[in-house]
């Protein structure tokens, strides 16, 4: 099977009688239609071809996808007898992530991701059926948590479920804390892109510049920048009133002087500074 890293599909190789690298670029499906997807079948096949090598390296990239196929693929990654290492070099969301961490080495570039979240799927039914379906989902969700205790026993549960119930987006050095990766490798050089396809699988992708999930938990975080004060109702109030007796005072003046004074006396001026506070209380 010829590796073609240009076209970022599923690809895999076996470099040496040793060695065999693959990648996962892609949605994980139950019946892959298209070489940008990864089945459960394709990457079992894949390793039968590689036969009996020591090392296996894979590149991940992924929104994740089909959770039994997930599952299926990270039980072939722990079962096998090579040492499997793993390479987050984008993104390893949702199931993608259970994939990485089956891994007996989990590396991630220092800019990529991984995210991890609940089970969901599209359900219709009447109360009866909707009831058995929520359970069957918490069944399932149960196996995607304990894939993560697997990596880490140690991690903390409460903390896991609270992660995974918020749809949480982690980055290399969060996920170093937490024990689901075992290093973190130099940043990868190339420009990132999120398709609208990708952002569309995910509620809570994070924007450049939010805060870590996990500074809430430390009850720290990088320190912010000084907030300007917002304006109150009290204060808009007060310098509407300071315009209204401005203008009183102009009004009084204008219709109170001379008719015979000259057209090029000056003309009277409203105190200043009133208008100028109203549309700049923030930086006062």
């Amino acid at each position: 099977m010829k590796i073609d890293r240009t076209k970022g599909f599923f690809n895999a190789k076996k470099e040496s009688d040793k060695k065999a690298v693959m990648d996962i670029y892609g949605e994980i499906v139950d019946d892959k239609l298209m070489d940008s997807e990864t089945s459960a079948v394709s990457f079992r096949d894949a390793l039968n071809e590689f036969g009996e090598v020591e090392e296996i390296e894979i590149t991940v990239n992924s929104p994740g996808g089909s959770v039994f196929s997930g599952i299926n693929i990270a039980n072939q990654i722990s079962n096998h007898p090579a040492h499997v290492t793993v390479n987050v070099s984008g993104v390893a969301a949702s199931i993608a992530s259970v994939i990485a961490v089956a891994a007996d080495t989990v590396k991630m570039a220092s800019n990529s991701m991984l995210m991890i979240h609940e089970v969901w799927a599209p359900f219709m039914g009447n109360h009866s059926e909707m009831r058995k379906f929520a359970d069957d989902l918490e069944k399932i969700n149960t196996t995607v948590f304990n894939s993560y205790i697997s990596k880490n026993p140690d991690i903390d549960h409460a903390l896991l479920k609270d992660m995974m119930s918020q749809e949480t987006w982690l980055t290399s050095d969060e996920c170093l804390e937490l024990g689901l990766i075992d290093e973190i490798t130099d940043a990868n050089k190339a420009a990132a892109k999120i398709s609208p396809e990708m952002e569309a699988h995910f509620k809570n992708m994070p924007m450049l510049g939010g805060e870590h999930f996990m500074s809430k938990y430390r009850n720290e975080g990088t320190e912010q920048p000084e907030k300007t004060e917002e304006p109150t109702a009290d204060d808009v109030m007060a310098i509407l009133q300071e315009i209204k007796s401005d203008v009183k005072a102009v009004r009084e003046k204008v219709e109170g002087k001379d008719d015979s004074k000259k057209e090029d006396d000056p003309q009277p001026q409203a105190p200043q500074n009133s208008f100028a506070r109203l549309f700049n209380m923030q930086t006062k």
